[in-house]
Formats: C-alpha cells, structure tokens, sequence
C-alpha cells in the first residue's frame, strides 16, 4: 500500500513510499476524504477539530500541500504536551464515497485518508512527598494535577505545602488551570492560591497572602517557555514584634501588590535516568524574571510606591568518564529599583539567601535577615561516583531499577558564595560584607526517594564584625525527600 509515514521518536521524521497510485500524485490532486485518529478516546472530537484545523480546511490537495498540512497538524498535537508518541500517514481510500461533483483538474483525484496514531500521557497523577532536615523538620507536600479537564487537555492542579512545626510553619495552597488556544503553542494560564507563614525565626513577623497570575504562556519546544501576565496580591503582615526596624513596622497591616509579569526559561538537560530524571549530567538551565510592581495601603491609595524588579539564575553541568565525574556551576543574580525612595520596598518582595534550598551553611534566609535590594550567588560542586572498590550496587530481578540510575549514590564537595545586598548605597560590584561556605558530603537518588548529608563550613567577611556570626550554621547538614508522582510508583 502506498503511505507517508510520520513519527515522532526519535524524532520527527518524514518518510515517502512511492508506490502504486501516489508514485504519480506528485503531480495528480489528492481529495482528502476522511481524518482518523486511533488511541485518542480519552479527548473529546473538538479537541482533535481544533487541533486538526490545517487538514481539515479544504478538501482538495497536491503531494507536497497534503504533507505540509500532516506537518502542522503534527506539530499542534507535540504542543498540546499530552501525547508521548505521534505517528501520522496518508494512504489511498479506496472504500469512500468520493462526491459526483464536477471537477475542472486535468487528472482524477485521488481519494486518501490520513491517519494519526498517538499515545497519551498519564494524564491523572497524585504527588506526595515527605521532607526531612535538620531545620525545617517535617514538611509535607500533596498535588494532584489533571491534565485532560473536560476532555480538551485543559490541565488543572491542586497542592498543598505544610509545615506543621514551629519555628517555621507554614500552609502553602496553590490553584492552577491552564488552557491552549487555537494554536496549542499558546496557553491560557490562571495560577493562585492562599499562603500563611510563620517568619520569626528570621524576622520578627507573621504573614498572609491571597491572589495570584494571570496571563499567557509560549511553549513552542519542550525546552523553552516564556510567560507575560499580570498579577494581584492581597498581604497582610501581622504580630510584629516590638523591637522590629522601622521598615518592617511601616508595613503592618494589609497591601495591595499589583504587577507586569514576564518570565523566559530555557532547559536542555541531559539525565542519568531518562525516565525518572532525577540527577542532571550536561546541559543548561536558565531563567529570567522581571516585574513592573505598584504596592499601596489598602485603606489609603495614596500611600504607594512602585518599583521594577529583575532576576536571573542559571545551572551548567557536565560529565566525564561516563558521569563518574559531573561538575555543576550555579549562580544567581538580581536587583530592585524603586521609583519612590520614601515608600520601602516591601520585606515580602525583597531578595533572601540561607537555608536548604539556596545556601547551605547558612540557617534559613540568614544571609541577609532583613532582607537584600540586590542579590548575587555563586555555586560550584562537584560530584563524583563512589569507587567500586568501596560501593558496587548488586543487581538482580527485584532491583534492576538500580540500573536505570546507574549508581545513585555521589560523593560531592561544594563552595557558596554570595550575598543579599541590604542598601542602594552599594552595590554587588562593591559589595565587602558577603558570605561564603564551603562542604562536602554524600548524596543518595532516585525516582522515590532523596537523601543528603553533608558537613559545611561558612564565615562572613566584610567589615560587619559585629553580624560575623550572624546566620551562621557550621556542621552536619542532613535532609531526606521521600515520594514521587502516582505515575513513577
């Protein structure tokens, strides 16, 4: 049988068999009679209209018109982000009614059907994870995410981030719907949620914040995504302590915070295990926030500032000697300009450094307690396999996961520098008070669970000496992670 074939692993690719009847239909018209999809059930017929729009405009096509339009609609199904497999063709339709309609062509029509086959995603997942360190102690983190809401690969996601134990506690819920538009390339994105947070251990005050984003996301690749909305915030800080600075005590109450949001984000990693995706080995990840924000008094307008915000961050890594050895350099950096000097900036919006998820050695945002105007960080690690000499997982039929990961447990030694820059009157190009920790430990992954225990050592150097001591945490550094997505157990 004659037939354009087209898949979608490893990558797209078009392939022509000239045979019998389309030998010649490089020249000769093609009426396309029918379109038929084979494993999409789950998704509904004005989906795949949508989706299917360029073929199905018109009846009448030559060879080359008819693959271009199997192109498109190829494309639009890759951007949807719900199929992991897509395979399309085109072959004779012997078997439909062509219409008795006139036709002015020179040659008879060839009557073709094209078919796509696709696979989908999990398109239902539950996340659940249980985090240990010896700061934060427990934390829980619940998601449920539904890619297919109402049958048109709208995608809905719910979650839940609580702390439960003092000194930082927390209830984090988020609300998430995203819709694509004609072009699937374009999403429609609504992302909000309610936050309470106990901040004492770093500043001297409670907060709330309800709202979120609105706006539109570019996806046109896998591994590059820009977003441009806006945003409304409601934030209310509360239970003050006395000998807070003035700053902070002139932003007791409620604030409304309203902003011009855009994001750019690259991605292209390579992973150790391409299922799970759990250690990075080459590649880059870059990303570039900015904000125009407006903040003012609820119960008086008047009192207002405005400021711009910009922030970039980075990850490269790379591996030798077939990932024995993988080297990641980080760094971050950022600034914030306000447009009013007698309206600070609010403690909510400022940057912060310390903690597990940005500088070990450090307790959590203790670079900088009161927070920075400008931010700048540094980070190199190395991580190495253990010699099998010491360690050798033993592979059989109950663990052959372990293959998939190959070795996941790592050696690794880490220095960190930087700091949250406190005052416009400095900047981080001249700034002499930063921080710096360096350490080393043993890092345990998979697809379920993480485990990191690590000994670091930090110091302040500047001219500060009364604050050298200040946020400072040497010694061992331990966290656990336990979970993974419904779809990976």
């Amino acid at each position: 049988m004659s037939s354009i074939t087209t898949e979608s692993e490893p990558k797209l690719q078009g392939k022509i068999t000239e045979e019998n009847l389309l030998l010649g239909s490089k020249s000769q018209p093609i009426l396309l009679t029918r379109v038929e999809v084979n494993g999409g059930g789950p998704f509904s017929y004005e989906f795949f209209d949508k989706l299917l729009s360029p073929l199905l405009g018109k009846g009448d096509y030559t060879l080359a018109q008819i693959t271009d339009k199997i192109h498109q609609s190829y494309q639009h199904l890759a951007d949807t982000g719900v199929f992991k497999k897509i395979g399309a063709r085109i072959e004779p339709d012997f078997y439909s009614n062509v219409p008795a309609v006139k036709s002015y062509n020179s040659e008879k029509s060839i009557p073709a059907k094209v078919v796509f086959d696709v696979a989908n995603v999990s398109l239902n997942n539950n996340e659940g994870f249980l985090n240990f360190n010896n700061e934060e102690f427990l934390n829980l983190q619940l998601n449920h995410i539904d890619r297919n809401f109402s049958e048109n690969a709208e995608t809905v996601s719910v979650g839940v981030d609580y702390n439960p134990y003092k000194p930082y506690d927390h209830l984090l819920t988020n609300f998430k719907f995203s819709s694509s538009l004609k072009d699937p390339s374009f999403r429609f994105l609504i992302d909000g949620g309610y936050n309470t947070r106990n901040n004492y251990a770093w500043q001297d005050f409670k907060e709330n914040q309800l709202g979120g984003k609105i706006g539109l996301l570019y996806k046109k690749q896998k591994n590059f995504d820009i977003f441009t909305g806006f945003s409304l915030y409601k934030r209310r800080l509360f239970d003050i302590e006395e000998g807070a600075n003035a700053d902070l005590k002139y932003f007791n109450g409620e604030f409304l915070k309203s902003s011009v949001l855009n994001k750019a984000h690259f991605q292209h990693l390579t992973y150790l295990s391409d299922k799970h995706k759990s250690f990075p080995t080459n590649g880059i990840n870059v990303q570039i926030e900015s904000e125009l924000s407006s903040v003012q008094k609820q119960v008086d307008a008047s009192n207002r500032g405005e400021f711009v915000k910009l922030q970039i961050k980075f990850d490269l890594y790379k591996s030798v000697f077939n990932n024995y050895f993988t080297t990641k350099l980080s760094g971050e950096i950022g600034g914030i300009y306000s447009f009013n000097s007698k309206f600070p900036v609010h403690p909510l919006d400022k940057f912060y450094l310390g903690g597990y998820s940005s500088f070990l050695g450090f307790s959590k945002n203790g670079v900088e307690p009161s927070g920075g105007l400008q931010l700048y960080k540094v980070q190199a690690t190395l991580f190495s396999k253990i010699p099998h000499l010491l360690y050798a997982p033993t592979l059989n039929r109950y663990n052959v996961a372990l293959s998939e990961d190959e070795h996941p447990l790592r050696l690794y030694g880490t220095v960190i520098a930087g700091n949250c820059v406190p005052t416009s009157s400095k900047t981080i190009f001249n700034d002499d008070n930063g921080a710096l920790s360096y350490g080393f430990g043993l890092r345990y992954f998979n697809h379920w669970a993480n485990f990191d225990l690590g000994y670091f050592v930090s110091k302040r150097f500047g001219s500060l000496e009364s604050r050298s001591d200040v946020g400072v945490k040497d010694g061992i550094q331990f966290s656990i992670s336990i979970g993974a997505p419904s779809s990976n157990l």
